[in-house]
């Protein structure tokens, strides 16, 4: 690199500078070496071939060296204090007398910084949700703290599922027990079969599992036919010791009920309604007059009047019950008293039933 590529207007004013502490460091040092230069014997030589180097070096060159001579710049050029630039060309002229070159500075290792570590970014929690409300107090929602690292993402925990039978049903999840199923339900009754006319009777029962296990708190419904079919009465629960007990009437005619236990029936149990039946009789001349009443019976019921002969009893006559349950026969005046049995037939409606009703005979004459 040649000096002609310098501004040479910026070379002068760096020479008229005044010289730095650093640069005047050894002034008077380099003064005295070169004041013994220049009385000694390669004086002519250094200066005639200082001088050539001027000449040669042209008016830009000659003016730094001037100018650095001028100026005290030689001290601070042999200790290289001056700027690269003016160095350079000072030592192209005076490097005879030892000006030395500009030193290149030599690139300095840099140690490797050591990697810093990169603190984790600080997530601040969000302040808490105060929830105002016109009658209650603020409430403060509890914020979870920030997690370790924010660049954490959650990872789902897979959960643990529980084998399946076959069915499709968990193994390993407890189910419910299954209501107990009745194996059996038993019906009776205290009273029997037979229920007066507009009574009323108890029935019960008792549940019990297939191992004959009485079976408690199960619904049980009494069931009533009716015109042919079944109908509900009512449904209760079976006692501790499986028991069932349920008030039927009142009758007013047969009636046939069960129990039933989920889709367990009992068997039928039948009430029959047993009729009464009262009767008189009355003889006016020639002719008797029996009269009986049938309480329970129905209206159009056929009713007998029998009367025994030769040890057996013989039908003599039948009429039908009224509405008020009543029925009238008129027989000869027997010679002697004589009995007759005023018989009220069995029906789908109710049992049996008969009277005997005593018809005095006509007086001797």
């Amino acid at each position: 690199m040649s000096v002609d590529e310098f501004d040479e207007q910026a070379l002068e004013r760096a020479l008229q500078a005044p010289g730095t502490m650093a640069e005047l460091a050894e002034e008077e040092r380099y003064l005295a070496m070169f004041r013994s230069a220049r009385t000694g014997a390669g004086t002519a030589t250094a200066v005639g071939s200082g001088r050539r180097n001027v000449r040669r070096l042209g008016t830009g060159v000659t003016l730094a060296v001037a100018l650095a001579v001028a100026t005290g710049g030689v001290a601070a050029a042999y200790s290289s204090h001056l700027p690269d630039p003016v160095q350079r060309a000072v030592h192209s002229v005076l490097a005879p007398i030892g000006v030395p070159a500009p030193e290149t500075p030599r690139p300095v290792a840099r140690k490797p910084r050591a990697p810093q570590a990169t603190a984790p970014a600080v997530v601040l929690p969000s302040p808490p949700t105060v929830t105002r409300s016109p009658s209650r107090k603020p409430t403060r929602r509890p914020v979870p703290p920030p997690s370790a690292s924010p660049t954490e993402l959650p990872t789902a925990t897979p959960t643990e599922v529980p084998p399946t039978d076959p069915a499709g049903s968990p193994t390993g999840t407890p189910s419910s027990d299954p209501t107990p199923q009745p194996a059996s339900v038993s019906i009776s009754s205290g009273a029997g079969n037979s229920v007066a006319p507009g009574g009323t009777a108890v029935v019960s029962g008792q549940v019990l599992d297939a191992d004959g296990a009485p079976l408690a708190g199960i619904p049980v419904t009494l069931q009533q036919r009716d015109g042919g079919g079944w109908r509900r009465v009512t449904t209760v629960s079976s006692d501790g010791d499986g028991s069932v007990a349920i008030a039927v009437g009142p009758l007013q005619r047969t009636t046939d009920v069960r129990f039933v236990a989920q889709e367990v029936r009992s068997a039928t149990w039948r009430f029959v309604v047993q009729p009464t039946m009262t009767g008189s009789s009355r003889t006016t001349g020639a002719t008797a007059t029996l009269t009986a009443t049938a309480n329970g019976g129905q209206p159009d019921d056929q009713v007998l009047l029998l009367t025994r002969r030769d040890g057996q009893l013989v039908q003599e006559g039948s009429a039908r019950l009224g509405s008020g349950g009543s029925v009238r026969f008129d027989v000869p005046t027997p010679v002697a008293d004589q009995w007759y049995v005023v018989q009220l037939p069995a029906t789908d409606a109710h049992g049996a039933a008969q009277v005997r009703v005593k018809v005095k005979g006509a007086p001797a004459g």
